[in-house]
């Protein structure tokens, strides 16, 4: 995928602008020689951008029209370092991301866009490039290059790698998990990149190219983002290997984690799954509901994670996300109020499209839950909850939410993100029971 961004992407530098003359330049550029009516596809733009703002961050817009007909989607760069008024936010946007295509590519390319822009020091590399190729490599996976790491870091990760080589070594049955968000780690992995333990290393972070080139290659797992948290980032980071099987219950994991800000690696660990997952005892089963997919459950812990450790406005929030496509789920569910989703199409309600960040955690102000489908769409929000609750599974000092969250589970084939408004804990349900707490 980054290998195909970085084939097409078109790259402007901007002077500063309003947000419908930048919008402009972008399209004819990208348009330019692709038999395209430059007029439609800013008018499709706009469109999408008047019924919700693109931007997925302070300094970055991601517009995008989906256009039928179309068989690849062309991408567009903006680099303003000066910034550009785009909405009613205080701060300008200096990166402008414009993809126009068709509607099968639209959520991969953008969740694509996103995990690669949220790697630490990316976003300052790019408005410091010099030239149109250098851009290129970087979309490309040149950015670890382009931001090296400091010798004392670089001689941390290479210690912290030998003494997980020397782990791996000891217990051959364990798989070696490496938690980053810097590519080029990859290349720092020494004899864990290579036969035979790398048949058994896997590196899980954002922005991180998924394309192995032999089976004997170590296996990457790109993800979402998730903020900063003392407690350590092993229980999200492992959940996309244990809903896929890499990993099991009762087994270990050799774990090896770094600070994103000094983007290396400098903690290796031993990590039972079942105690730092908090898996009930005999819990083996496949632990997503039919037709639910990985990426959809990751972006939703995402967005909880985000939501319990900065609130909202100040103050704390708590919430539920039920996600699933049982339809027993319609009997055990009432909306409490006019649902905002409704009449929208849903590729522009999808909880992967990056720029819905911040209407999620804004929503989640109301009482009731999310519905989530399991490709992803956002069904409704400020709904009640009616399932009924083992109550053998009810631990002691449950609040109202959790229960809910409970109950439903257990009423229907979904699973259930509880976020506590009180404690900022974040508590999965899948099949009447806890699955995983932290």
């Amino acid at each position: 995928m980054r290998g195909e961004i970085a084939a097409g992407v078109t790259v402007r530098r901007l002077a500063p602008a309003g947000r419908d003359e930048v919008l402009r330049v972008l399209v004819d550029a990208v348009v330019l020689d692709q038999g395209l009516d430059p007029e439609d596809v800013l008018e499709a733009v706009l469109e999408r951008e008047s019924s919700l703002s693109s931007r997925v961050s302070d300094r970055i817009a991601m517009p995008h029209a989906i256009l039928p007909g179309m068989r690849s989607t062309l991408f567009g760069l903006g680099v303003c370092p000066e910034g550009i008024n785009w909405d009613a936010r205080d701060e300008d946007v200096q990166l402008v991301v414009l993809l126009v295509g068709p509607e099968d590519q639209h959520l991969p390319v953008m969740a694509a866009i996103s995990r690669l822009l949220q790697a630490p020091g990316i976003v300052e590399t790019i408005l410091t490039a010099q030239s149109e190729d250098e851009v290129r490599r970087i979309f490309a996976g040149g950015d670890a290059a382009a931001v090296p790491l400091a010798g004392r870091t670089l001689s941390i990760t290479a210690t912290t790698v030998n003494h997980a080589v020397e782990l791996a070594r000891l217990l051959p049955l364990d798989p070696v998990v490496v938690s980053t968000s810097n590519a080029g780690i990859r290349s720092l992995l020494g004899a864990l990149a290579e036969p035979p333990l790398a048949q058994r290393t896997f590196l899980v972070g954002p922005g991180l190219d998924r394309e192995n080139s032999s089976p004997d290659e170590i296996t990457v797992v790109s993800t979402d983002r998730f903020p900063e948290d003392p407690h350590g980032p092993a229980a999200l980071t492992l959940l996309p290997l244990l809903t896929t099987g890499a990993i099991k219950p009762g087994s270990e994991v050799i774990l090896l984690t770094g600070r994103s800000d000094q983007r290396g690696l400098d903690a290796v660990r031993l990590v039972d799954v079942s105690r730092e997952l908090q898996i009930p005892e005999g819990l083996t089963d496949s632990h997503l509901p039919e037709g639910v997919r990985l990426d959809v459950v990751v972006r939703a812990l995402h967005l909880t994670a985000e939501m319990g450790l900065q609130g909202r406005e100040g103050k704390p929030i708590g919430t539920i996300i039920v996600i699933g496509d049982d339809p027993e789920l319609d009997t055990h569910t009432q909306q409490m109020i006019l649902n905002p989703f409704a009449g929208h199409p849903a590729p522009a309600r999808n909880i992967l499209d990056p720029s819905l960040g911040e209407t999620v955690k804004e929503l989640a102000k109301i009482d009731g839950a999310f519905i989530v489908s399991g490709q992803g769409t956002l069904m409704s929000v400020g709904a009640h909850l009616a399932g009924r609750p083992d109550p053998r599974e009810m631990e002691a000092g449950l609040g109202a939410r959790h229960a809910a969250a409970l109950g439903i589970t257990a009423s229907a084939d979904v699973l259930a993100i509880c976020l506590s408004e009180s404690t900022g804990t974040i508590t999965l349900y899948f099949r009447g029971r806890r699955l995983i707490r932290r």
